[in-house]
């Protein structure tokens, strides 16, 4: 069953196949600043696809999250606002990982991170060259080594 809150927001929240209730509570502070974000931004969504994925040992079978501008649907695995900003940061720019991407998602996550998760987010832009040179720009030097991704959902217990 969806919640209430997110049946307010801007854009159709559809939870994936076996979705647990569970995660709504890891969902909400996204979807709430995606909604701020669409407004702010003035982007349309049409849906959003959530997933959950409760005690996964490995890493998960699919991106962690991806825009599709043809139907304007957004999908996110992970529940963290630096996934939702990047897959905005596709919405607003070319959709590919070039410097017009990077600059759309440097920009999103200065507007609307703080603090260690504005500065983990800049450095996981350095994954792509795009963003390796954007960092470059913003701070007057060579990004740090980012870290490998890994799932947010890795060993995660529903009951915590």
């Amino acid at each position: 069953m969806i919640p209430v809150w997110a049946t307010e927001l801007p854009f159709e929240v559809r939870p994936g196949q076996n979705f647990d209730a569970r995660a709504w509570k890891l969902w909400k502070p996204v979807l709430l600043l995606l909604s701020e974000v669409t407004q702010k931004e003035k982007l349309k969504i049409n849906w959003v696809r959530i997933h959950s994925h409760f005690g996964l040992k490995g890493d998960v079978p699919h991106a962690m999250g991806w825009w599709d501008h043809e139907i304007k649907a957004m999908f996110l695995c992970h529940f963290d606002k630096e996934t939702m900003l990047h897959e905005v940061g596709h919405a607003l720019s070319t959709g590919y990982h070039g410097d017009p991407w990077a600059k759309q998602a440097s920009r999103l996550y200065l507007k609307y991170l703080k603090g260690r998760e504005l500065q983990a987010a800049m450095i996981q832009l350095a994954h792509y060259l795009s963003g390796r040179r954007v960092y470059k720009t913003i701070y007057g030097e060579k990004a740090p080594k980012a870290p490998e991704i890994q799932s947010l959902w890795k060993g995660l217990d529903p009951k915590k």
